[in-house]
């Protein structure tokens, strides 16, 4: 397993296609109160590009929202998103409490 983070704190785990928000997101973000992955179900998504500290890439059609701020998430890879995690729909909180069992979505690379 061989775990990738991108400048947007945003990890991916290549055992697995799991992506999801690091901790230390999480903790800028403040208590996750809100999520929404749904749209991302089969989509097409294309791997972030960066122009030195700055995304040049769009951000994908999914939401996290906090206490403190609404923030944009961006794919580390490219590739086809199998499965998203709607409990966090439910149970945002989980993001806060364990960031790295609290998956976004599951791509799978090309």
């Amino acid at each position: 397993m061989t775990m990738f983070f991108t400048k947007t704190h945003q990890w991916y785990n290549d055992a697995n296609g799991e992506v999801g928000l690091t901790p230390f997101a999480a903790e800028q973000l403040g208590e996750i109160s809100f999520v929404d992955v749904d749209a991302l179900e089969g989509a097409e998504l294309t791997q972030l590009t960066m122009d030195g500290d700055e995304p040049t890439s769009d951000p994908i059609d999914a939401t996290v929202e906090s206490s403190k701020a609404v923030g944009d998430i961006y794919s580390p890879v490219s590739g086809t998103v199998k499965e998203v995690n709607g409990d966090l729909m439910d149970e945002p909180e989980k993001i806060n409490e364990d960031g790295f069992s609290a998956w976004l979505y599951k791509i799978d690379a090309s």
